[in-house]
């Protein structure tokens, strides 16, 4: 009898309790479900090329460093469920380990395998698993409340031990599951074909060998580390954040790992608030991971986890989609505001001062749902996570773990890029010199919050 291991969420071998959970004949499968990466929401494909062709190849790099080892990695593709219930019938499998997900639609998944497959769930994401598990029932709303409860101590979960071979593991070897993966092929054609379009990206800078040596260069080698809270809030360059949230979010390095990585530093090197503040920001991910689990399918109501719950897709008239479809392109007159949009589109990342500005434009003076806002970030993020990503819209729009958020865009913009070399740089056709440069055209949706501030790009 085969015990399939499903790998969809640690495309990893390090820190990864997946591998040594399972012994006799066991069956390493990855399964890209279809809806997530070509179902639209909203009128909003969920994921566009980039994003796809990234995961295919964070899957063959991981294919590759299993095959070292001589095991196989079964790649499927299709309706998830439908293509592990066939494989299972294929090898026999009664068994099924995957990491414990947080998004709704994977738990449905698990539930309808549970009819014919012994599941077992291990959280390997989290930080607080096993016997820090937190009970859902009485998990605090407020992040605030969360950090208070863990802290001075923030005892998280070790990481595994790195995967090793052993004699009590027979693993489907490499031809076998290259014979079992032919729903691949179909996905593997579509993106040799498309692949131009996604040329200039570095397809596996976030696998886990490239992630690994980041983490090093960040932490270790340059300690950029000890600058982190200082610099965290800039907009664009290579050192002002870890840049470790796309490897967290497909599974090539877990947060433990992180977490671990920096304790080490704070013992053997220095800790300072920005040391702490990095683990703060993984406190962060922990909150709206467990906020996922607590609440669901909740967080996709318009309302959020506040109000009443109803899922009735956003209603546009002609004019909303022309602004929002400005919005999406980078081209609303607000230069702060299309400078990150454009980096989005073209780079597939944002700094987060950047997402909360331009989540806040959307919602709070456009006047359109955030679900929207929400959907288009899913479908262009490189670091997408559905905890992530829908808990912080929903934090902005105030239906969530907060009060509303509005921001004011142009102060936020003379603080953050005073010279407005930022928004040159994405913006090439603007020529206004200095922060007058952040004006907005004639014309631009401003709400009074924004309009008062105005009069300092003058000053």
């Amino acid at each position: 009898m085969t015990t399939l291991v499903l790998l969809n969420q640690c495309l990893r071998l390090k820190d990864n309790p997946l591998l040594t959970a399972a012994t006799g004949d066991v069956c390493a499968v990855v399964a890209l479900n279809k809806a997530t990466f070509f179902g639209q929401q909203y009128g909003i494909f969920r994921a566009n090329l980039a994003r796809l062709r990234q995961q295919t190849a964070l899957i063959t790099d991981l294919k590759q460093r299993l095959a070292q080892h001589n095991i196989g990695l079964v790649t499927l593709f299709g309706h998830t469920t439908s293509e592990l219930q066939t494989l299972a019938q294929q090898l026999n499998a009664r068994m099924l380990i995957a990491a414990e997900p947080t998004a709704t639609e994977e738990y449905g998944q698990f539930r309808q395998l549970a009819q014919t497959l012994k599941i077992t769930l291990i959280d390997c994401n989290s930080l607080l698993a096993a016997s820090l598990r937190p009970a859902l029932a009485t998990f605090p709303d407020r992040f605030t409340t969360f950090r208070k409860q863990l802290e001075p101590l923030l005892r998280v979960s070790p990481p595994a031990p790195d995967f090793r071979l052993t004699n009590k593991q027979q693993w489907l070897g490499v031809t076998q599951a290259e014979t079992l993966s032919q729903s691949w092929q179909q996905l593997a054609e579509f993106s040799e074909q498309n692949s131009v379009n996604t040329a200039a990206l570095d397809l596996v800078k976030h696998s886990e060998t490239a992630s690994w040596q980041r983490l090093e260069q960040f932490i270790w080698q340059k300690q950029h580390i000890l600058h982190y809270k200082d610099t965290r809030n800039a907009l664009i360059g290579d050192n002002y954040a870890s840049f470790f949230s796309a490897p967290l979010a497909v599974g090539t390095l877990s947060a433990r790992s992180v977490w671990q990585q920096i304790e080490a530093f704070e013992q053997k090197v220095a800790a300072n608030d920005s040391t702490y503040w990095l683990k703060f920001e993984l406190l962060w991910r922990e909150f709206f991971r467990w906020q996922f689990r607590k609440y669901q399918a909740a967080w996709f109501s318009a309302q959020g986890i506040k109000g009443t719950k109803h899922f009735t897709p956003p209603k546009l008239n002609q004019q909303n989609l022309q602004r929002f479809v400005q919005w999406c392109q980078g081209q609303t007159g607000v230069p702060f505001v299309d400078a990150n949009m454009r980096l989005l589109n073209q780079t597939g990342l944002m700094s987060n001062r950047g997402r909360q500005n331009v989540a806040s434009y959307l919602i709070h003076d456009l006047a359109l749902d955030w679900r929207l806002g929400a959907a288009y970030f899913e479908q262009r993020l490189l670091d997408y996570d559905v905890a992530s990503n829908w808990g912080n819209w929903a934090y902005i729009a105030g239906y969530g773990n907060s009060e509303a958020r509005p921001f004011s865009l142009i102060k936020q913009a003379i603080s953050y890029d005073p010279e407005a070399s930022f928004v040159r740089q994405l913006l090439p056709e603007l020529s206004t010199k200095g922060k007058t440069a952040h004006r907005p055209a004639a014309g631009s949706i401003l709400a009074a919050l924004n309009r008062n501030w105005l009069a300092e790009l003058d000053k």
